[in-house]
């Protein structure tokens, strides 16, 4: 496919090269933020759940700010929008604990970071633009089929059933794929590193170096069973999820075709019984 060997668009502006002293103190903070959610949970401090919805935000707060950082190069003025996409992000997970329908705090941060990226024209090289409707289309039909093939192989191959828990909770776990999960996995690693390394060198390096880290983001998430076959499945499926959303990138010019591929692709893991 041409698509996998075409060049980064020469038209687009390329940012100058990220300072890793804002990227040091960017996951520094976030890294702290996580800690005290963590320390919190682990002594029990009420409410309950509270301290680890605090830690998960600032992790996903962490990626965004360190895609923002990586996409702008620490511009000048880069840690107001950075502080305030992670305070939103911190806060919408601890308001989907503590408030009923708090999880639609996380529809809110997609919008603010449109907003904030609408202020800086620089960051359309990362695929901040609309796309046409196939591609649309394409994205939407690549992450349902990823996730309706997850759903069979799981349940003829290791006998996982249906998920039969509340709509509501449903629900909200979409919310954090829609505002936190899939939105910091493709700003960061199919917007800010996948662009950073195909403007640099080509298709298929950039692709396979995002896709690995964005794979490890999961292998680390505490949130993934510990069983052998849930994390050779998370290999699988989420590498597989990646190289799509990286080629959904360089065919539409746009994260959106990605973006609605993560989440269809989620739509369909959610279904199975935790």
């Amino acid at each position: 496919m041409l698509l996998l060997s075409a060049p980064f668009d020469p038209t687009a502006v390329a940012p100058p090269r990220p300072a890793l002293p804002a990227l040091a103190r960017t996951g520094g903070v976030a890294a702290v933020v996580v800690g005290i959610g963590a320390v919190a949970e682990m002594l029990g401090a009420p409410p309950a759940g509270l301290g680890r919805a605090l830690a998960m935000g600032a992790v996903h707060a962490g990626l965004i700010g360190l895609g923002w950082v990586l996409a702008t190069g620490a511009a000048p003025g880069w840690p107001g929008p950075v502080v305030r996409l992670g305070v939103a992000m911190t806060l919408a997970p601890v308001a989907a604990r503590l408030i009923p329908w708090g999880a639609l705090a996380f529809v809110v941060v997609p919008v603010l970071l449109l907003i904030e990226a609408h202020r800086r024209p620089a960051l359309r090289a990362l695929g901040l633009m609309a796309c046409r409707p196939r591609h649309a289309l394409v994205g939407v039909a690549a992450g349902g089929f990823l996730g309706a093939h997850v759903l069979i192989t799981a349940a003829l191959t290791f006998g996982h059933r249906a998920y039969t828990g509340s709509l509501a909770a449903y629900g909200a776990a979409l919310a954090y794929d829609l505002g936190a999960n899939v939105l910091s996995a493709e700003w960061l690693f199919r917007g800010a590193i996948f662009s950073w390394g195909w403007r640099r060198f080509s298709f298929w390096p950039a692709a396979l170096v995002s896709t690995a880290l964005a794979v490890l983001r999961y292998l680390l998430d505490p949130a993934l069973p510990a069983a052998v076959e849930a994390r050779a499945g998370a290999i699988f499926y989420l590498g597989l999820v990646g190289l799509v959303g990286c080629a959904l990138r360089a065919w539409s010019g746009s994260l959106l075709p990605g973006y609605l591929a993560g989440l269809a692709f989620f739509a369909a893991y959610r279904v199975l019984a935790p």
